[in-house]
């Protein structure tokens, strides 16, 4: 039997580099989430005065999100309707499971023959109802697919009605492509009134009944910055956003109780809560610190995006901030996730300003760039993804056409053909 001896290199976390590392990747709800279990865990944490601060803003945020709360679903708004039509009671058990069939969005995907046929009614008192729920508000609810309820919207004789209904019924692809030239001459339109038919189903018509009623609302209602960058005198200066995370200290109170301990026990549990208390206190210092270091890195770097804008983000990786500040890569991707940056030009999430380089230093992530140019084209006379991988050549900034294709469809950007207006 052959005996070997070998040593290895293994690094152990501490309890305490552990929770360190935890708190400085977490946002801010969850750092907030993280201190309220604790200071409910541990007698020596409470919340300083500024507390009372935080409570403030957080009641008004609970009160906007309580209000939204009050607001009826849009099956319970129609539910409310359907109770004013003076129905039968086998009329309204009707409805109201076709209400229920509904989905949120206001569209019936169920097949009307099968929801007739779950309730023992034929299919000719089937489709009566669905006649009948069409009419309730919002205009467009219970349609079978987009054209019934861009059409359900359209009751008027006027023009513009007239005309919208001509372009629902027979060209919701051509106008999904931008064909405006094919729809007038198909139609007999001119290009203007083509254009301007599309508009108004664009700005008049709702192709989600249910959105307003609960329905693909964002889940967060604000969008909190954790750092804010501004200009003063001259020099950019970086706030941390504290409002939002309520502030610690040890307990003055229960301090005390440490030297009126009685018996080990307690002695023991005091002491122990004590030290965690000292250690959570300077882990959440500690991720301030850190996240203002890599901030200020952050806009030394990249100094010419907040003076002129997303067309001028440096090429930059967690290695430039690392090495800047004497960190290690890790540190800095915890240190910037889920966090936010405001600045003049909007908010972003942090790792934005992050990107790759190409062998020679070049930076691969042009978005900022191709943003920039087609927001600045002649929408009559778009740029084709060529023109635009053309001007950035020239420009210094080597790259192909795929490259700008590929990053112009991560913008969500539509394509040359999808930009053009014909007016």
């Amino acid at each position: 039997m052959d005996v070997s001896l070998g040593q290895t290199q293994q690094l152990i976390l501490t309890p305490q580099m552990e929770q360190a590392l935890q708190i400085l990747q977490m946002g801010a709800e969850e750092l907030n989430q993280c201190i309220e279990e604790e200071v409910l865990s541990n007698p020596m944490l409470e919340y300083t005065k500024k507390r009372g601060e935080f409570s403030k803003y957080q009641s008004y945020v609970n009160v906007l999100a309580d209000e939204k709360s009050c607001e009826p679903g849009l099956k319970e708004y129609l539910r409310m309707q359907l109770l004013t039509k003076g129905l039968s009671a086998r009329e309204q058990n009707i409805a109201d499971y076709f209400i229920q069939c509904m989905e949120e969005s206001g569209y019936l995907k169920i097949d009307v023959g099968e929801i007739s046929k779950r309730l023992g009614i034929s299919s000719q008192e089937g489709e009566k109802t669905i006649c009948f729920l069409q009419g309730f508000d919002p205009p467009g609810v219970f349609a079978r697919d987009l054209k019934e309820c861009l059409l359900l919207q359209l009751t008027g004789k006027d023009e513009n009605t007239n005309r919208a209904r001509l372009l629902v019924e027979g060209y919701l692809l051509d106008i999904a492509q931008n064909k405006l030239p094919k729809i007038s001459r198909e139609t007999g339109l001119s290009l203007e009134e083509t254009a301007e038919g599309i508009a108004y189903i664009k700005d008049k018509l709702e192709p989600v009944p249910g959105r307003g009623y609960g329905y693909a609302q964002e889940k967060n209602l604000f969008l909190y910055p954790d750092v804010t960058v501004k200009k003063q005198e001259g020099q950019y200066r970086i706030f941390l956003n504290r409002e939002k995370v309520p502030a610690l200290e040890l307990s003055p109170e229960n301090l005390p109780l440490l030297a009126q301990a009685r018996g080990r026990e307690e002695n023991a549990y005091l002491k122990e809560q004590y030290t965690r208390a000292k250690m959570f206190l300077k882990n959440v210092g500690k991720r301030e610190e850190t996240l203002f270091a890599v901030t200020e890195a952050l806009v030394d770097w990249q100094e010419e995006f907040f003076d002129r804008g997303k067309g001028y983000l440096r090429p930059m990786n967690l290695l430039d901030i690392a090495q800047a500040l004497n960190l290690h890569e890790s540190t800095v991707s915890r240190a910037v996730k889920d966090k936010y940056l405001e600045c003049r030009w909007g908010v972003f999430e942090m790792k934005y300003f992050f990107s790759y380089k190409g062998p020679q230093g070049d930076v691969c992530n042009l978005k900022g760039r191709i943003q920039e140019i087609i927001e600045g084209e002649d929408k009559r006379k778009p740029l084709s993804d060529a023109d635009i991988a053309k001007l950035l050549t020239e420009q210094g900034n080597g790259i192909s056409r795929r490259t700008v294709a590929k990053y112009r469809e991560q913008l969500q950007i539509p394509n040359t053909q999808m930009r053009k207006t014909y007016l």
